[in-house]
């Protein structure tokens, strides 16, 4: 391998899925990361961005041992979570499948153990949860990650506040990622008045995403 290979970007163009297009992998020093529509869904932003939330809106003493990812993207939430509860049960649901072999071909995820990945719509997965609730138990899950984009954009349906409501009601913890900066902005105030007519949440910031956890 020569040093301009080692040392400069290269970005690899993949071809568009039925839900997500202007797809590509760009590495640097051999790290990939990955860009859908101009929008970067892994690599250390991403990581930074849901370690931040955890860290600030999970309490320190919590130890999940079941956790649901809705929005599996290049998986640097789940790679993350895997890392921070190793002894977790992790079910990740995503409807690409192409996403899915991206994941496990550039990101390693065909490597994380304790990994199930679900192809599915998120919307469908969590009317479906209520039936597959333990006998005598109120949750499915000890912590949920919402990061359901296709593209740059989060699907309104994803929006519903009854969606929100199953998720809470199957959760411990329910944690919501959204972007808050240029064409942002607006949608994602306008989704925390919705938010806010129906639950108590709070949130925490990075420079470009806000971390949303309803209580």
């Amino acid at each position: 391998m020569s040093l301009r290979h080692l040392f400069f970007p290269q970005t690899l163009k993949l071809s568009d899925s039925q839900f997500n297009h202007n797809i590509s992998i760009n590495l640097y020093f051999l790290q990939p990361t990955l860009h859908v529509d101009g929008l970067i869904e892994s690599g250390d932003i991403l990581t930074h961005i849901w370690k931040t939330g955890i860290k600030k809106l999970v309490p320190g003493y919590f130890i999940p041992r079941s956790i649901l990812i809705l929005g599996l993207g290049g998986g640097s939430n789940t790679l993350l979570v895997s890392h921070l509860y190793p002894k977790a049960q992790i079910t990740a649901v995503e409807i690409d499948p192409f996403m899915v072999e991206i994941g496990k071909k550039y990101f390693g995820l065909n490597k994380v153990k304790n990994l199930n990945i679900v192809v599915a719509d998120a919307l469908d997965f969590a009317r479906d949860m209520k039936s597959a609730r333990p006998a005598g138990g109120s949750e499915n899950y000890d912590l949920i990650l919402v990061d359901c984009f296709e593209g740059k954009y989060i699907p309104h349906k994803l929006e519903d506040l009854n969606f929100m409501q199953q998720l809470k009601d199957h959760s411990r913890f329910t944690l919501i990622n959204r972007i808050h900066w240029y064409d942002h902005h607006l949608p994602t105030i306008n989704f925390m008045r919705s938010l806010s007519t129906r639950f108590v949440f709070v949130t925490a910031h990075t420079v470009s995403n806000l971390i949303i956890s309803l209580v």
